[in-house]
């Protein structure tokens, strides 16, 4: 079978969820869609069937049956996704570009008040990552904790990961950005700012797309996030460890958002979980604000 001319190919993606995996690697490349919607993908569970007629030309040109079985299975399918990921979900070949199709300007420090900071050092990378999520996002997030039980951000949400350097420069940037259908386009920009395919810095390069989904729709837990509030053993590769004041380390907001096992959202990080105790801590110490003492009451921490 010849996968670019078919009105219509199996595919045989042997992966936990792989309806899930699919609508988040192809969601966006019909028009912005869900591929289900789009009429890109059709079936269910392990059942499923693309219609490769619905993509362009150029982005079909990249489809491949390697082994001649008529199908299209997860190896096949990756290269794929290497080759056309970015401009089939129009990611900006730039950092700059990208911050300004989501509409906010990039951190101008840790300190920057547009925006919630922190910094890890985790499993991705043995590079110091400097992970900011936009304020009034992750304000958002919270209200919608109160209201429906799960941390959901607007459309739209940029998350950033500065990957550091020995100097505090800037190695790389990772970046999400939360599409309409629920699911998250994920990037890397090089040190030049330029989109590249993978992260660079050790211990080992990981492909944007397909080696962040496994991670962000997992259920696997990781290090600092598993062992928090407490603090984490070191791994192999350096430190694990959130570097926050001791006093944002809150097992009350903790327990209650469960953020890094219910993965709410796809979201891996504890910042909900921290930006709640910083402001329990603003709280003790009589700095906190009226609005943000009324969210901690909505939420009873």
């Amino acid at each position: 079978m010849d996968v670019q001319t078919a009105e219509s190919v199996p595919l045989a993606i042997d992966k936990s969820d792989p309806e899930r995996l699919m609508r988040s690697l192809l969601g966006g490349y019909v028009d912005g869609a869900d591929p289900f919607e789009a009429g890109l993908l059709t079936g269910s569970g392990d059942d499923l069937v693309l219609h490769p007629q619905l993509l362009s030309d150029e982005i079909r040109a990249s489809l491949a049956d390697a082994n001649g079985d008529g199908a299209l299975d997860w190896d096949e399918m990756v290269p794929f996704f290497d080759a056309t990921y970015a401009e089939g979900h129009g990611l900006p070949s730039t950092l700059e570009a990208f911050y300004a199709a989501t509409g906010v300007e990039a951190p101008a420090s840790s300190e920057d008040s547009l925006w919630f900071t922190v910094d890890i050092d985790g499993v991705m990378t043995s590079a110091r990552r400097r992970v900011s999520v936009p304020m009034e996002a992750l304000r958002s997030a919270m209200n919608a904790f109160v209201e429906g039980g799960e941390l959901v951000y607007p459309t739209g949400t940029p998350l950033i990961g500065v990957h550091l350097g020995e100097e505090g420069e800037t190695l790389e940037t990772t970046v999400k950005r939360r599409r309409a259908d629920g699911f998250w386009d994920f990037a890397v920009y090089g040190a030049d700012g330029q989109i590249a395919e993978a992260t660079s810095t050790p211990p080992l390069p990981l492909k944007a797309p397909t080696q962040c989904t496994g991670c962000h729709l997992g259920q696997k837990l990781y290090e600092p996030e598993k062992s928090f509030p407490a603090e984490a053993a070191d791994g192999p590769n350096g430190p694990r460890a959130y570097y926050v004041p001791d006093s944002w380390r809150s097992p009350e907001a903790t327990a209650l958002f469960q953020e890094h096992a219910r993965r709410d959202d796809g979201v891996l990080g504890l910042y909900a979980t921290l930006y709640a105790g910083r402001l329990m801590t603003e709280r003790v110490g009589g700095t906190i604000a009226p609005e943000d003492a009324a969210l901690l009451d909505r939420l009873g921490l």
